[in-house]
C-alpha cells in the first residue's frame, strides 16, 4: 500500500501500527558492530478476515465518487484522512493502482497506453440479455459471458423455441465498467473504528520469540556478530 508521508506523524496513521525492529547499522559512521537502528516493520501486515464480511452490522455499502481517493474517503467518513489504510485493509486492498478505481485522467492515460482507437471500438464478449417465456418464467439470466452467435432452445407452451439474445461489449465498455465495479466498498461504520484500531494493535504486536524485545520490538539477526 502507499500512505502519504505527511500523514505518518498521526497516531492513528498506518505507519504508526506498524511495530519497530532493531536492525544492525549500515551507516559508515558506526561506532561497533553492535549499533543498531529502529526500523518500521514494513512487512508485517494485517489482513482482514472474509468471515469478518459476514456481520453486515460493522460495514455499510460506499460508492466511492469522482477521483476520491482512500485519504479524501477517510476524511469525509471518519473526518480523518490518516484513517486512509482502514479504508483499504477493510477491502483487503494491497495495490491501490489496479483495486481503486483510477480517476477520468489516470483511465485516460491508461487507455491510451493500452490501446489503439480502433482496438478500443473490437468486441471484446458478449453477455446474455434476460429471455422469458409466455408465462413470464425466467430462461435465460442477464449478463453471462457467453460466445458469440450464443442462443438457446426451449420449450414454450408445448412449443419449441430457438433464441438469441446477447449484447456486445467493446474493449472500451468493458474498462469503463471495470473501473465503475472498483467504486462500490465496504466502509467499517464509525462506530467501530476504535475497536478496530485496538484489534489491529493487537496483531501487530510481537510474540515471544529469540529475537523479542518488546511487544513493538524485536532485534534481527546482525551477520557481524559471531555467537559463541
Amino acid at each position: 500500500m502507499t500512505y502519504s508521508s505527511s500523514r505518518k506523524g498521526s497516531k492513528k496513521s498506518y505507519f504508526r501500527q506498524l511495530p519497530n525492529l532493531d536492525y544492525p547499522s549500515l551507516a559508515n559512521d558506526r561506532t561497533s558492530a553492535y549499533d543498531y537502528n529502529k526500523v518500521k516493520n514494513i512487512f508485517k501486515r494485517a489482513v482482514l478476515r472474509e468471515d469478518v464480511f459476514d456481520s453486515y452490522t460493522q460495514f455499510e455499502k460506499y460508492l466511492v465518487e469522482g477521483d476520491d481517493r482512500p485519504d479524501s474517503v477517510a476524511s469525509k467518513v471518519y473526518g480523518d484522512p490518516s484513517l486512509d489504510w482502514v479504508v483499504l485493509t477493510t477491502n483487503n486492498i494491497i495495490n491501490i493502482r489496479d483495486e481503486w478505481p483510477m480517476s477520468q485522467q489516470d483511465l485516460n492515460n491508461y487507455l491510451e497506453n493500452k490501446y489503439t482507437s480502433q482496438e478500443l471500438s473490437y468486441v471484446h464478449h458478449y453477455e446474455t440479455l434476460k429471455i422469458l417465456d409466455s408465462f413470464g418464467s425466467l430462461i435465460q439470466p442477464e449478463g453471462i459471458e457467453v460466445q458469440e452467435g450464443h442462443s438457446i432452445t426451449f420449450l414454450d407452451n408445448g412449443v419449441s423455441k430457438t433464441e438469441s439474445k446477447t449484447k456486445s461489449f467493446t474493449y472500451l465498455e468493458y474498462e469503463l465498467d471495470l473501473n465503475e465495479e472498483k467504486r462500490e466498498i465496504d466502509i467499517l461504520q464509525p462506530e467501530y473504528v476504535e475497536v478496530f484500531l485496538r484489534d489491529i494493535g493487537n496483531i501487530m504486536e510481537y510474540k515471544p520469540s529469540n529475537q523479542f524485545v518488546t511487544g513493538k520490538l524485536k532485534k534481527t539477526e546482525n551477520p557481524r556478530i559471531i555467537s559463541p
